[in-house]
């Protein structure tokens, strides 16, 4: 049985205490493709909240695809991957301009919302997630950058090659699905993800 002392402790977990220098200096770089707006998303469910926990349950039980989640994990990457297989031409700065701009909304949110990742939650109930181990999951929870990242840029060639809207946007479907795949995130965070991309791509200049 949990105490109430270890309810209320849980729910004052977060990712860690703040941002390193490093990811600091990606909140602060200048946006030029976005108007200058505040983005808000709505809260996350509390840590011990029977959503949560359900979600964390949701992660346990999906089978490991750890090929899936390595190929999806540079997005950039799978992005001129899908065009040159459409025969496409594909501009890798512009891509890349798309992520890096993108990103200060994503670490802005991040850290602002510092949701614990799903191991953090898993260890506390004594859940082994055995999730798939990347650089790219060192950051606060929510919302998911890689399904931030993944949908607006499919969103961006949708729009620019409408003739392969589903391909695009099948793509940016794979790259936030591998992020619970790999147990990163809790489907939640995809949710948030996806909307703060549809929020950004709403607002290019």
């Amino acid at each position: 049985m949990i105490k109430l002392k270890e309810l209320l402790e849980l729910n004052e977990m977060t990712y860690n205490e703040g941002a390193s220098e490093k990811h600091q200096s990606k909140i602060d770089r200048p946006v030029t493709l976005f108007e200058d707006i505040s983005i808000s998303l709505q809260p996350f469910p509390e840590n011990s909240s029977k959503k949560t926990l359900e979600e964390v349950k949701y992660l346990a039980d999906i089978e490991e695809d750890v090929k899936f989640v390595r190929e999806n994990d540079k997005v950039v990457k799978v992005f001129s991957k899908l065009h040159e297989e459409l025969g496409l031409e594909f501009n890798e700065d512009e891509a890349k301009q798309h992520n890096r701009e993108s990103s200060v909304h994503i670490m802005k949110l991040k850290y602002e919302f510092q949701r614990p990742r799903p191991y953090q939650i898993a260890e506390f109930y004594g859940i082994d997630l055995n999730g798939v181990d990347l650089d790219s999951m060192k950051t606060p929870s929510y919302p998911s950058g890689h399904a931030t990242q993944g949908y607006l840029l499919a969103m961006v060639y949708s729009e620019r090659y409408p003739q392969h809207r589903k391909e695009f946007m099948q793509l940016g479907e794979d790259i936030a699905e591998s992020r619970i795949i790999g147990k990163a995130h809790y489907p939640s965070d995809k949710k948030a993800g996806i909307e703060l991309a549809e929020k950004l791509f709403e607002n290019r200049k």
